[in-house]
């Protein structure tokens, strides 16, 4: 770390300079004004009311779209409510309110010239007595703690028993045949107190009961994903290789008024069996100076027989990977917000099982439509993190499928890379965004990644992989990013970046010479990078693409290379819906995606994270995609 503290501390005095300067600036200077969103006219929005079965309004009424986002809303006094910001294309919508039976979920297609306008109603529950719906169980006292319906007592000053057995009989539903005298009547007043001598497990249940009723009266979304998976070498398409596996993957979320919460699984069954479970919450950002993101994770893969060579890389027959993890973000001014964060993984098959990964950043907005950004961080990167940890970008989460084994020695190394980011972006009347970036990062361990070796006695499929550690190495340089706002109809970005490296140590030479030379690089070189993503949306044939291309000067292409040259990696996937109509609200799509690129596109890490991964397999991956 010493190498970066010249370089921290020119970032500390970069960032005290700007905030004296801010602090200086005029009052009248610094007022926010808004940004011209030019793309706004690819969005749409849906408002309408909510109204009970006899044409009254019904306030607190939770509404849900499903589509191209998710968003929600809440009616007002007067039933009404508005979802804006919604891009173009098909939603589900749905009302929940308790007490009340949830409406039909409705298909509607939001377009950008004039607001969807729906008048809902929902239908009172049949035989609701009480505000909110308690779900009850034999022999369990009633739940407490909200305002409830009573008879009117006709002589007013009856006498009558204070038991629990009495007071049981009184709250018991009314049969129709007992209807004698008082109207049923709400009342306001405090609840009749349960009897001292009540039943202490009835007591304990009412804590479950509210938490169980406030679950199901949630608007549950989600989806779920029957694929099949497959990986070939290159030049191996019709080979014996190419065997697929199925994988089944469900997500689940649903709103709240204060975030989101998502729950996510998926599984496999082969000579490997694997599978993930993973959840979240988001807290919901709008105003607020304040939000934040929690996550924790466990996936596993597991040797079930059949194919001896599987086994070779898993070792003791099993590997398990969990992680914890948390984003807090503060917005101390109206223009300066500070964020920090760190995730926890711990990994069975590692000599060193915890891997902390703490993170910090500051950012200002100095001038019109300008920000500056700086951010410090540290990344410990396990062999096998990207097949056992949730990517970052949007798409089907797969379970581990390939194994990897040390290329020299028995023990599995950590790489830990530390990486200082000075940004500065400009984004021009919505209509693109200018941002350059300054960058220095001191990595040890840095891993190599290869594919296809033919070893003795290791697995001869594209599913297998061998990993060594390159050394260490020092690097910095600059990039330059142009990119169009999310709202536009075509969504894209173009990347360059120029690197300066210098290796003050060397790794497994020994083992990498002799199976990979390319991977052995220059001391000091000089790294050219293009990268170009382009992500649609065509609303006139419910199409969904997203592609990303990606161009270097330091691919290490094949094992028997003698240096880097130019190479490409890609990534592409296509989301088509099916042209018949939904079933009960769901949306039906066929999903398409293949790719090159071994590290997940949003990947942050060191400059030769995917540089060094040498003759990669491609990935195919298709199936059915229903959203609910």
């Amino acid at each position: 770390m010493r190498r970066l503290n010249p370089v921290v501390a020119a970032a500390a005095v970069v960032g005290m300079t700007s905030a004296l300067a801010y602090a200086q600036t005029p009052v009248h200077q610094r007022i926010d004004r808004p940004v011209v969103q030019t793309a706004r006219m690819m969005f749409g929005s849906i408002e309408g009311t909510v109204s009970d079965e006899r044409g009254g309004p019904l306030a607190g009424a939770m509404v849900s779209v499903l589509g191209a986002r998710t968003a929600m809303a809440v009616t007002d006094v007067h039933g009404r409510f508005v979802v804006n910001e919604l891009p173009v294309g098909e939603y589900v919508l749905s009302v929940h309110l308790p007490g009340f039976i949830s409406s039909p979920r409705e298909l509607i297609r939001v377009g950008a010239t004039n607001p969807v306008v729906r008048a809902l109603q929902m239908r009172r529950a049949a035989g609701e007595t009480l505000t909110t719906r308690p779900i009850l169980a034999a022999g369990f006292d009633l739940p407490g703690g909200g305002d409830t319906v009573a008879t009117a007592d006709p002589a007013g000053t009856e006498d009558h028993p204070h038991g629990e057995t009495a007071w049981r009989l009184r709250h018991l539903k009314r049969s129709v045949l007992k209807d004698e005298a008082g109207n049923v009547i709400a009342v306001t007043e405090a609840f009749t107190p349960e009897p001292a001598n009540a039943s202490i497990l009835g007591r304990a249940f009412d804590g479950a009961v509210g938490l169980a009723s406030s679950l199901f009266d949630l608007p549950f979304s989600g989806e779920v994903n029957l694929l099949t998976t497959s990986a070939f070498a290159p030049g191996q398409l019709f080979t014996g290789d190419f065997l697929p596996r199925g994988v089944a993957y469900v997500s689940i979320g649903a709103p709240l008024a204060s975030g989101q919460w998502t729950v996510r699984a998926a599984m496999s069954q082969a000579n490997l069996a694997s599978w993930i479970v993973a959840g979240s919450y988001a807290s919901k950002r709008a105003s607020t100076s304040h939000d934040y993101h929690l996550g924790v994770s466990y996936s596993t893969q597991q040797y079930q027989g059949g194919n001896p060579g599987a086994l070779f890389g898993v070792g003791s027959g099993s590997r398990s990977v969990g992680e914890v993890y948390g984003d807090d973000r503060w917005r101390l001014f109206s223009n300066v917000s500070l964020n920090y964060g760190a995730r926890y993984g711990r990994y069975d098959y590692l000599r060193q099982h915890g891997l902390l990964s703490p993170h910090a950043g500051i950012s200002v907005k100095t001038f019109h439509n300008t920000r500056v950004s700086v951010g410090v961080s540290q990344r410990m990167l396990a062999p096998g993190n990207e097949e056992f940890l949730a990517p970052s970008s949007v798409g089907p989460w797969l379970p581990p499928e390939r194994t990897f084994a040390p290329l020299a020695g028995q023990d599995l190394r950590v790489e830990r890379g530390r990486f200082l980011d000075i940004d500065v972006e400009h984004e021009f009347e919505g209509t693109y965004v200018l941002g350059v970036r300054r960058f220095f990062q001191s990595v040890d361990e840095q891993l190599i990644t290869l594919f296809g070796l033919p070893i003795p006695g290791s697995p001869q499929t594209a599913g297998h992989y061998s990993v060594a550690s390159a050394g260490d190495v020092d690097a910095s340089g600059w990039a330059v990013r142009v990119s169009t706002p999310p709202g536009q109809r075509v969504h894209g970005s173009l990347d360059y970046s120029i690197t300066r490296a210098e290796w003050t140590s060397r790794g497994d030479m020994g083992a990498v010479a002799v199976w990979a030379p390319a991977a052995i690089r220059p001391r000091v070189e000089d790294i050219h990078d293009l990268t170009t993503t382009v992500e649609t949306e065509i609303p006139e044939t419910a199409t969904r693409v997203f592609m990303l291309y990606r161009v270097d000067s330091g691919f290490t292409r094949a094992p028997n290379d003698t240096r880097p040259a130019f190479d490409g990696r890609f990534d592409v996937q296509v989301n088509q819906a099916l042209p018949f109509m939904p079933i009960n609200g769901t949306k039906w799509e066929v999903l398409v995606g293949v790719r090159n690129l071994f590290r997940d596109p949003e990947h942050f890490g060191s400059v030769y994270d995917e540089l060094l991964v040498v003759r990669p397999p491609k990935r195919l991956v298709g199936g059915v995609l229903v959203r609910f």
